[in-house]
């Protein structure tokens, strides 16, 4: 397997500098708007590199001193970079005839209000943070303007007040770097450049259902182009969501309605209606509906919780539970969850109840989960009595793997968990497997092996 960090080495010099000045403003544009979408990493390499540079100007030093203030490896220091790399934080370039010598260039981060102008980075801090916490920050950033209705503005242009002979200056001002906040282009502007939508085709299919072509404003376009980036939304299915965006007398299309079709779908609000449950189905029904499959009152339990509790919801109470937290690794591998596997969010939440309260794993393994969500599509599992079933023939390749023939009393974790509601998670008998029944041996076994060890010693000390 290829590496891309593999011709990184600790003694590899690198030499800082900087585009801009840096102020205060930037820094805390770093830590409230950065930060949550590139990582604590990459956050940390970007202060430390202008921690360097504020006195001088160009700072030598090699790669290992990075990664002693760091604390961190050359994977995650490589990764750390090209996060920086991907937002427009840095610009790396090697030297053409010494590949152990490295170049970085730190740049200014957006200015507040064109982070929240820039369709793609809004969506993507959104996604990471929701609505709430991202409205705090644009208040933060952007002061709304309080109402001057009762004002008249008398405030003097330029040409007003400034006069210059421009011809006396027009060789000076050729020769000016025009700074590197004005020509900085946004993050969709750059992913759009190597967009491969097909605009010709999904306008042809618009114009079929009476949508005309005035009704793609650029606003619009711009954030078909960055669901198109994020979701891989293809040309048929754009224009399904267009039409249900679109209002049917005027045939404009609104952005927000857009945004939130498309949310729904990929963030499987689509998917929570229970499955095989139908609307309006009250407890009562659903419990005997249950009883009547077989189910134990235990485990009914646990499908009702399973069924009413939103996957993030389910998941950061588990996490709380056993005293850790819901890291972003297990909040994108859910979202992976939710948008991908053809699971319903129920069937979801049983999944990650196995990984993390029967198996007792820290955390939400990814391996594991997507190995499990593959099963259980490929088998049809399209409820959580279903899936419950599904664990249980976990259990039983477990204990034949083993040969562990215990009798199934214990409840389906050590601990029993306390939910936010106040309800303790309650769980069937059978489950009571561990992950150290994969890795220990018997007592039969161990003597067993010992015994042998005691044959061989005993021969070769007579044979001494």
């Amino acid at each position: 397997m290829s590496y891309p960090w593999k011709n990184l080495r600790p003694k590899d010099t690198l030499i800082l500098t900087k585009s801009a000045i840096l102020s205060d403003v930037n820094i805390s544009t770093i830590l409230s708007l950065y930060q949550p979408l590139m990582g604590i990493n990459a956050a940390s390499l970007y202060l430390l590199i202008k921690e360097y540079l504020n006195v001088l100007d160009e700072k030598e030093l090699t790669l290992s001193d990075i990664l002693a203030q760091l604390d961190i490896g050359i994977k995650e220091y490589y990764e750390a970079r090209t996060k920086l790399e991907a937002y427009g934080l840095l610009k790396v370039f090697n030297h053409k005839e010494n590949e152990e010598i490295y170049l970085f260039v730190l740049e200014a981060p957006l200015a507040p209000i064109h982070f929240f102008n820039d369709t793609m980075l809004r969506m993507l801090l959104t996604e990471k943070l929701g609505e709430r916490l991202v409205s705090e920050r644009r208040e933060k950033f952007i002061k709304p303007i309080k109402s001057n209705d009762n004002y008249r503005e008398i405030t003097k242009a330029f040409q007003d007040v400034i006069h210059f002979n421009m011809e006396n200056y027009t060789e000076s001002f050729n020769r000016i770097d025009t700074p590197n906040e004005l020509t900085k282009t946004s993050l969709i502007d750059e992913i759009s450049k190597d967009s491969d939508f097909d605009w010709s085709f999904f306008s042809s299919g618009l114009n079929k259902h009476f949508i005309s072509s005035q009704a793609i404003t650029p606003e619009i376009k711009q954030l078909i182009e960055t669901f198109h980036s994020i979701y891989a939304v293809n040309e048929l299915e754009m224009q399904k969501f267009v039409l249900e965006a679109a209002d049917i007398t005027s045939g404009q299309v609104n952005g927000n309605t857009l945004t939130r079709i498309i949310h729904d779908h990929f963030l499987g609000k689509a998917k929570q209606v229970r499955s095989k449950t139908p609307a309006g189905q009250d407890d009562n029904t659903r419990i005997s509906e249950l009883r009547a499959k077989g189910i134990s009152r235990e485990e009914i339990e646990i499908i009702l919780h399973a069924e009413k509790t939103q996957p993030f919801a389910y998941l950061k109470s588990i996490k709380q539970q056993k005293g850790g937290y819901v890291s972003s690794n297990e909040t994108w591998l859910l979202k992976e969850l939710v948008e991908q596997a053809p699971l319903s969010t129920a069937v979801i939440n049983i999944l990650m109840n196995y990984i993390l309260v029967v198996k007792n794993a820290p955390t939400l393994e990814k391996n594991l989960a997507n190995k499990i969500a593959n099963d259980w599509a490929q088998s049809k599992v399209n409820s959580p009595e279903e899936a419950i079933i599904k664990v249980k023939e976990l259990y039983d390749s477990v204990r034949e793997k083993n040969k562990q023939k215990q009798t199934q009393t214990q409840t389906w974790s050590k601990s029993k968990y306390k939910q936010s509601s106040g309800r303790k998670e309650t769980l069937p008998s059978w489950a009571n497997e561990s992950e150290q029944t994969d890795e220990k041996i018997s007592k039969e076994e161990e003597e067993a092996f010992r015994e042998k060890l005691r044959k061989i010693r005993k021969q070769k000390s007579g044979d001494d």
